[in-house]
Formats: structure tokens, C-alpha cells, sequence
């Protein structure tokens, strides 16, 4: 998604008349999250683990800070496997991703509903094995596995769904992110359940 894009979608959230009874929330907020994803450059599916730390900067909106790892786990799709491999696909990709993020409250209901948007720069610390076609062979149906090594900056984006719990520290969170880098959006697709629990007070 190209910058100015992003920005008026941000611009949009912030100014779209859709207040309905903006609630107070505690100032910090832990949030711990498991879930699935998807490599959508390399046709691969694995699990997230996400730890986020929230600070409440106003009625809607809030400073995000999250530390979250990522690991394949197959391929959904079947492929030429290189001649030299045992057999078994080897292909895997995987990062630690370091995200400051703003997010603003959508909407927030008196029952404790809220949906959110957030978006910020990602680090990105990890790497990628995958299958390709080796351009070195004179078989056409040659292929090779390919690695690469990832420390890079990308974008990441959140649409998120908080609701109340039967118990009132804790909150029952979905939501659904992606990452992309190098011109690919997305390049991890997320989607993810969340435990949020209050750390401090109002």
C-alpha cells in the first residue's frame, strides 16, 4: 500500500463522526496472543505469539508496544522438490518482529465492545528457506531452495476487536494483522486471539 493511501485512511479514522460513548480505560494494559498466519510469499502457514504493552494516551487513542514471533510450520501447496532433498518439503520462514504502533478506537460501546486500528513501523529480525527454479540447471524442472537472511523495516497494520470478560481484570481480544516489506503487502497475514489484563489504574 503506498504511503499517501495509508495516510488517509489514518486521517479517516481519526475525523469520521462515529463517537459513540468513548470510555475510560486504565492507563496500562498487558496483552499476551497466540494464533495462526500465513506467508503469503512462500505459500506457507504457521502459529504467532504476540506480548504487547499499551499505553493509554487519550479516550481513543493509545501507544502500542509489541514484541511477537513468528514460525512456519508447512506448506499448503505442493512443489517440486529439489533432487538433493529427502524427500520432505524443507522450505520454513520465521522473525521476531519489534512494532511500535498508535491505534485509535473505531468504535467503543458502553458494553465493553471496542474496534480498533492500528499501524506503525516493524522490525523484523528472522530469515526464509524456500523453493525455487535453479536457473543453473539445463532441466527445466530443476529446482533449488533459496535462504535469506531478514533484518528490515516494514509496515504493520491491525484491525482489532476487544470485548468484556467474566472477569472484570481481563479482556477477550481477536484480531486480524499484516506485515509487509520490500513492496509485498501483506507478506504475513495474522490472525490472532488476545488475553488483555489491566496493569495500572485509571
Amino acid at each position: 500500500m503506498k504511503s499517501h493511501r495509508l495516510l488517509l485512511i489514518l486521517f479517516f479514522f481519526a475525523f469520521t463522526p462515529i463517537f459513540t460513548n468513548a470510555q475510560e480505560k486504565p492507563k496500562l494494559q498487558y496483552t499476551v496472543g497466540l494464533g495462526s498466519s500465513i506467508d503469503g510469499m512462500n505459500d506457507l502457514y504457521g502459529l504467532n505469539f504476540s506480548n504487547e504493552l499499551n499505553v493509554r494516551l487519550g479516550k481513543r487513542t493509545s501507544f502500542n508496544t509489541s514484541l511477537s514471533f513468528y514460525q512456519s510450520l508447512g506448506s499448503y501447496n505442493e512443489k517440486t522438490l529439489p533432487t538433493y532433498s529427502s524427500g520432505k518439503n524443507e522450505e520454513q520462514s520465521s522473525g521476531i518482529f519489534i512494532t511500535p504502533s498508535f491505534k485509535y478506537d473505531i468504535i467503543q460501546r458502553p458494553s465493553g465492545f471496542n474496534l480498533a486500528f492500528s499501524a506503525g513501523p516493524s522490525l523484523q529480525l528472522g530469515g526464509e528457506t524456500f523453493i525455487r527454479s535453479d536457473p543453473f540447471s539445463s532441466e527445466t524442472t530443476s529446482t533449488a531452495y533459496i535462504t535469506n537472511k531478514y533484518q528490515r523495516v516494514g509496515l504493520f497494520m491491525e484491525l482489532e476487536a476487544e470485548w468484556n470478560s467474566k472477569n472484570p481484570n481481563r479482556k477477550n481480544v481477536v484480531s486480524l494483522s499484516a506485515f509487509g516489506a520490500n513492496n509485498a503487502m501483506p507478506w504475513y497475514l495474522n490472525a490472532t486471539y488476545k488475553m488483555r489484563f489491566k496493569v495500572g489504574k485509571k
